[in-house]
Parts: C-alpha cells; structure tokens; sequence
C-alpha cells in the first residue's frame, strides 16, 4: 500500500477501525473482509412464513402479509451521514406503505427472498449514495426506475420555522404514474 493509505490508516481512521493495519494486510492478501454490524437502531427486517415484519427502535414497527404488496422502491433523504438517509418502501394494494431503513439487519435477506419469490433477478437499490430526496421504483418491472414519491416542501408558518430550527418538513406521496398504473393493475 502506498504512503498516503499508510498515513490515513494511523490518523484519520484510528479511531474508526483500532486493528486498521491487519484489514489493509488481509486485503493485501486476499482474506475477505468481515461484513459490517447493523445499527441496531436501523432495526430488523424478517420474512416470517407469509408476513413481512419490520422493528427499530427508532423507525416504529409493522407487519403486512406479503400478498399485499404491489409495488417496491426505495428513496433517500438529505439526512445522512449521522442518521439513516436510505430506505425501502413496500407499497400495499390499499395504496399506503411502509418503510424500513435500507442498513437494518435482514434486509439482504428479505430482498434476495422476494426477488426470487417475485421472478427478478435483483431488488437491491441504486439510491445508496444519494445525499437529498430521491425515490425509484425497483418492482413491479413495468415502473422500474420511475420516481416512487412526489417530494412537497410542507407549508409552515413563521413560528413553525422558528420551533423547528428553519428546518423545513418534507411530505411525501405516491407519483401519479405509480398510483395509475397499480390501479390499472389491480383491475385485471
């Protein structure tokens, strides 16, 4: 490794990864690299027989049965890097979703399950690295990569603004193209 990987690994990244010399020696060596631990406040996401359950600490708790679900995307917020800014959505045939973060524990697992139980080949999610709102949907195949969620600033009064820091709340609903096409759908 080079003498700038030599010098961020003993300053910047100490505190990070205390054994940061034996990582850089395994990739040195090919040993693959252990998988990183979820924040338990990300929460778990679990197929259990025909039910789809998600719980955290911070992001609440839900059950569906996974016949309900009729659309699946995911959308990102400008909250990172500190709090989750990534998540997955499952929308039900009522029209309503739920949410779970994309760093939870389980959800490789549960992504891999449907994608095979759905007849895709992939449901994992291009918005990772995005640092403000933006949604896809990643199935039903016929809508991939359209917008998921129309994002509305949320209208507040002075004093609203002034409680909240100047931080402004964003709403989020389902585009028109999704809610058209899924009705559409659920009329055959």
């Amino acid at each position: 490794m080079g003498f700038l990987t030599n010098i961020l690994s003993r300053t910047l990244f100490r505190s990070t990864h205390r054994d940061i010399d034996r990582l850089l020696e395994d990739v040195r060596t090919g040993k693959p690299i252990p998988e990183a631990k979820p924040n338990p406040k990300s929460g778990v996401l679990m197929i259990d027989g025909p039910t789809l359950s998600y719980e955290s600490p911070d992001y609440g708790a839900w059950q569906i049965p996974i016949t309900e679900i009729v659309a699946f995307g995911e959308y990102s917020t400008d909250n990172g890097p500190y709090i989750d800014d990534w998540f997955m959505v499952f929308v039900t045939r009522d029209f309503n979703w739920v949410e779970a973060s994309n760093y939870c524990a389980g959800s490789d697992t549960v992504r891999d399950a449907l994608a095979d139980r759905w007849g895709v080949e992939s449901l994992y999610g291009k918005l990772w690295g995005h640092t403000d709102f933006a949604s896809r949907v990643i199935w039903p195949l016929a809508l991939a990569n359209q917008p998921l969620f129309e994002f509305v600033q949320r209208k507040q009064s002075s004093w609203q603004k002034i409680k909240s820091f100047g931080i402004g709340l964003i709403d989020k609903d389902l585009t028109t193209e999704v809610q058209t096409h899924l009705k559409a759908a659920s009329s055959l």
